[in-house]
């Protein structure tokens, strides 16, 4: 049997496939398990253990492979793959949860960026090496990703406002309606007062709600999400990455046309003849895929 696993921000998804080919798919909110970060409660993994014993039943056939949101180093793959390896005494692969997209989409060399939850582009060298653009969370940046979008919205509103450029804004209008406040100076202490991932994530939808009712704000922080997330891969191609071809993955990208359209014209002025790849798969193929690699290949590295 076959088991791979996606741990998102938000959702984890574990699939198995039997050796008849029958395959099961169990999603639930990465919160049912997973206290903090990944690595801020000593009791995640053992809970993480426990949700894949409770979905199907392992034997000495078994592999299992998984991307992790908040697997980010070499040290942090490795602890969680014998963390698994030890509690469900099955082979088993760990990797960053965007690097399941190119083996998802079936893609070889590849750039792969998840911009959702949170925002990463992942790359590897011709060493072999995984290197990273952006992740550094939802606070400071993840730039395009839902929380970060609400972010930098109200950000632009206070810039234009100083400039005296903001007039009647159709977005800060909906924001500060959401907010239940009566100004852009009150906006901006809500949305301090109540930062929280979830909470400035679940505002997203507004900013592409109201581009497309012409808010200059929300134009302008789309665009500029889309030159971040560009930006981020040129940077990635200059420090060695492999591929011609970013396989991109995450509930914004996936869902967001408009960001998809600026996306392409970004790449296309900072990193020319590099196509995008919406991944039209769940991301857990790819856990699938590796669950399936030779032994070798399984391989975690070391610390």
């Amino acid at each position: 049997m076959r088991i791979g696993i996606d741990v998102g921000g938000t959702k984890t998804h574990v699939a198995a496939v039997g050796d008849d080919g029958a395959r099961l798919d169990h999603v639930v909110p990465s919160s049912s398990w997973r206290t903090g970060a990944l690595f801020s409660d000593s009791g995640n993994l053992g809970r993480l253990a426990d949700l894949v014993r409770s979905v199907v039943r392992l034997d000495e056939r078994t592999t299992l492979a998984a991307g992790m949101h908040g697997c980010d180093t070499p040290a942090q793959v490795a602890l969680a793959a014998r963390t698994l390896e030890r509690l469900l005494a099955v082979p088993v692969r760990v990797v960053n949860d965007a690097e399941l997209l190119g083996h998802a989409a079936r893609v070889g060399e590849c750039l792969q960026m998840i911009v959702g939850t949170g925002a990463v582009v992942v790359g590897r060298t011709a060493t072999g090496a995984t290197i990273t653009a952006d992740g550094y969370g939802w606070l400071l940046s993840d730039f395009g990703s839902a929380p970060a979008l609400l972010r930098e919205s109200v950000r632009e509103a206070l810039v234009r406002a100083d400039r005296g450029e903001l007039g009647d804004d159709s977005l800060v209008a909906a924001l500060r309606s959401a907010y239940g406040v009566p100004d852009l100076t009150e906006l901006a202490l809500a949305v301090t007062e109540r930062a929280g991932l979830t909470e400035w994530g679940g505002h997203a939808p507004l900013v592409f709600a109201h581009a497309d009712r012409g808010s200059a704000v929300a134009l302008n922080v789309i665009t500029e999400a889309a030159r971040r997330l560009a930006q981020n891969v040129a940077s990635l191609l200059a420090r060695g990455a492999l591929g011609d071809c970013v396989v991109a993955a995450g509930g914004v990208i996936t869902n967001q046309p408009r960001l998809q359209h600026e996306l392409r014209l970004a790449l296309a002025a900072v990193a020319p003849g590099v196509r995008l790849e919406v991944l039209d798969a769940p991301p857990v193929d790819g856990a699938l895929v590796l669950a399936g690699a030779a032994p070798d290949e399984r391989h975690h590295p070391a610390p």
